[in-house]
């Protein structure tokens, strides 16, 4: 059936239901997510060609991995999921609710690349039974955020994951005790961790993949790896990670220093070298360098000539928010459960205090969320929002003396304006002396009662080597593509998770640079390492 096919019959059954806006969106959503396009056929072709043979379906042995239809990620898993069955002599199983299985392009993508199980990880009766049974004993105890945030089960931590996909999954700023959907995505966390603990008690599962080490995809991962010790990686279409035997993510941001002296003066130098190019880049409000999410530059001139602080003697601070939604425990060890409890927290805070206080936020913030700062400036007076167009050259120039973020890239885009920074837990600067740590909520608070005795030499050449080694090292550019860099420039958004991106791979592989990845991929797994990365390669 051709696209132009399936709106006619949408158009028609939307009619006949008098529903054209809600129901006809549906079906040709439905249709078209099914349909098998030129881009998806030529995929399949190269997979079955380039995975004959590779598959090893006659045991027991699995490697799961889960569903997740971005096709610029799963051309780097095709890579990842053949090479690790074939060194664990073992089959390609994906997770995902039965639904999304039922998506025949990608169940056919899946296939082409020797996926040859499904897993749908939903709780028989005597499973929601004990799951019931738990919840029971442990209700009585969630009486707080904090409970919730910190509850475990057989020691693994699964509160924060259930607390982080409230979030991302109601487009809440923080949890709501008592909301209905809060008691179910509990039950659904408990109900989770109950399946999974049985199906790698019960099945010989050699490793795991999961797309997003986040959120309730952190319980698949966690229950892995602190109770059955089975080794989790992750691949992307610039990176390759590995956690072995590990529960609860940690990463390596206190050992940059550490890593950048391994590396040999020659590497250290080129490193050097890359680094200020490429923040010279981001100064003069190129878009995107080494943020491929970012659309918008935050030094970028927005055309205002006038000036936004305003002119006192007081010490000036600004607040740079983060989006409230998104993961605020991805690196571990914050002060807050979440962004919103971070700026309630500076909103009484102020309050005790002389400052004058602005929040800036991203120029490209998420909807809803100015919504949620205005309330939070009503509420507490001492705040100001500033436009957000507003570059951060401007505010350096008009007398910002303090930057607080909880970990976002401020910390090395501030100090290069000769601005300090304090963080709110651990973060990828940590490891250096151009940022503020505070290690407790005691000493964030005394730094923040007494800023203007906080004095800090910048020392540009350490934030030159933490950018080499946070972005030179941990990402490279011709992992699985030609190179990520101009793949960006050249496709959309859409493209790139779409199935477009699957004949752009396919025009520029050759036999060798197919050899090339999977000896790349191959090597990777065999060091143990934990991430991949080749400093030539950028160059």
């Amino acid at each position: 059936m051709k696209f132009a096919d399936s709106k006619n019959i949408a158009g028609k059954l939307a009619m006949l239901f008098q529903d054209p806006s809600n129901f006809a969106s549906k079906v040709i959503s439905r249709l078209e997510g099914n349909l098998i396009d030129k881009h998806t056929k030529q995929f399949m072709r190269h997979n079955q060609k380039v995975w004959k043979g590779w598959a090893n379906n006659a045991g027991s042995r699995l490697v799961l991995f889960d569903y997740y239809p971005v096709a610029e990620t799963e051309i780097a898993r095709s890579y990842l999921l053949n090479i690790l069955a074939q060194k664990r002599k073992a089959t390609i199983a994906s997770i995902g609710l039965t639904r999304q299985h039922r998506n025949r392009k990608w169940r056919k993508i899946y296939q082409s690349f020797n996926v040859n199980r499904h897993v749908s990880p939903t709780p028989n009766t005597e499973q929601k039974h004990r799951s019931l049974d738990i919840l029971r004993k442990i209700a009585p105890g969630l009486k707080t955020k904090k409970d919730i945030f910190e509850l475990r089960i057989d020691d693994v931590w699964i509160g924060i994951d259930i607390y982080e996909e409230y979030l991302m999954r109601f487009t809440e700023p923080t949890i709501h005790l008592g909301d209905p959907r809060l008691s179910d995505l509990i039950k659904e966390g408990i109900e989770t961790f109950v399946f999974w603990r049985d199906f790698f008690e019960t099945h010989d599962v050699r490793a795991v993949s999961i797309s997003q080490p986040l959120r309730m995809h952190n319980i698949i991962l966690k229950t892995a790896g602190q109770l059955f010790h089975i080794p989790l990686y992750g691949a992307h279409a610039r990176s390759i990670s590995y956690w072995p035997k590990a529960g609860e993510f940690s990463h390596t941001f206190t050992e940059y220093r550490n890593q950048f002296k391994s590396f040999s003066t020659e590497k250290q130098k080129w490193g050097l070298e890359w680094a200020k190019k490429q923040i010279s880049r981001r100064l003069e409000g190129e878009v995107g360098v080494d943020m491929p999410y970012s659309t918008k530059s935050a030094f970028a001139s927005s055309g205002n000539t006038g000036p936004v602080l305003r002119k006192t003697d007081h010490i000036k601070v600004l607040i740079c928010p983060h989006e409230f939604y998104d993961s605020p425990n991805c690196y571990g060890g914050l002060l807050f459960m979440d962004f919103y409890e971070w700026l309630v927290y500076l909103g009484e805070l102020s309050q005790k205090t002389e400052y004058d206080w602005y929040i800036k936020t991203h120029r490209d913030l998420l909807p809803g969320a100015k919504e949620i700062l205005e309330r939070i400036i009503v509420k507490y007076p001492r705040f100001e929002m500033i436009p957000p167009d507003t570059s951060h050259y401007q505010l350096a120039a008009e007398g910002i003396n303090f930057v607080l973020t909880c970990y976002g890239t401020v910390g090395h885009e501030y100090p290069l304006l000769g601005v300090q920074v304090i963080n709110a837990g651990d973060n990828p600067h940590m490891a250096y002396d151009f940022n503020w740590n505070p290690k407790t909520l005691s000493e964030y608070e005394h730094m923040l009662l007494n800023l203007n005795s906080l004095k800090k030499e910048i020392k540009l050449d350490e934030l030159y080597e933490f950018y080499f080694v946070h972005y030179g090292t941990s990402a490279v550019d011709d992992l699985v593509f030609r190179s990520y860099t101009q793949m960006l420039s050249e496709l959309t958004e859409q493209q790139r998770v779409h199935t477009d991106i699957f004949s752009y791979f396919l025009n520029q592989l050759t036999q060798d640079r197919h050899l090339e990845i999977i000896r790349n991929f191959s090597d990777f797994i065999d060091s143990g390492e934990q991430f991949y990365s080749i400093y030539t390669e950028l160059k």
